[in-house]
């Protein structure tokens, strides 16, 4: 069983392994690097880690749990009647200001999302911290049935990956972080999910 002393060690490590991919990318990083930006010996990393894979892949799920802890809050708080376009809206903020609020962590989160690390087995580990998200998609469809056709997985992967894209260029200096550019971002992100929608109704129609 891990100690709290040996957690806050893991801790320290993946936040050094934050800092460098978010700085360097995966390409850069090495364990001498690392071990200097944690200020441990390279070594140690054996200790607490399987691997260097296996520090990178934990350092992921770390940043995933605060993500799913996002959309935790959000459903705690979330108001009912439900006035569906402002919960989307208001979800796809919430989740929009915590990449921005955490930067670092979202530079990390983008370019493992958007590498070969990110295989299958880490995909499917992910869904086990996203059920309030998919709590979330469950209220707004018993309401309005818009996403009946589409899986709850579709929407989840849709709302993470261009939500995070848009929050990279928009760290990495490629956009601005206007209301404007954000209202557009939103109003995409919605007209995607509606034509996705739209598009499995009709095929499964024809079927």
């Amino acid at each position: 069983m891990i100690t709290a002393r040996e957690e806050d060690s893991q801790k320290l490590m993946m936040d050094a392994a934050v800092k460098l991919v978010a700085n360097e990318g995966f390409e850069g990083f090495t364990t001498k690097k690392w071990a200097a930006q944690a200020g441990v010996a390279e070594g140690s990393l054996y200790y607490h880690f399987k691997s260097k894979d296996d520090l990178l892949e934990k350092t992921f799920t770390m940043i995933d749990k605060g993500i799913a802890g996002c959309f935790t809050s959000f459903a705690q708080n979330m108001k009912k009647p439900l006035d569906n376009y402002r919960l989307m809206r208001e979800l796809w903020y919430a989740y929009y200001g915590h990449l921005i609020d955490n930067p670092e962590e979202t530079l990390y989160y983008y370019r493992f999302r958007t590498s070969t690390r990110y295989t299958q087995k880490v995909q499917e580990g992910q869904l086990v911290y996203f059920q309030d998200f998919i709590s979330i998609v469950r209220a707004v469809n018993e309401e309005t049935g818009l996403i009946s056709h589409l899986t709850e997985n579709m929407i989840w992967v849709y709302l993470i990956d261009t939500t995070l894209a848009f929050a990279f260029r928009v760290i990495t200096k490629g956009l601005e972080d206007t209301e404007e550019n954000r209202n557009q971002m939103f109003t995409l992100f919605a007209k995607g999910v509606i034509g996705m929608a739209e598009i499995t109704e009709a095929e499964e129609n024809r079927n």
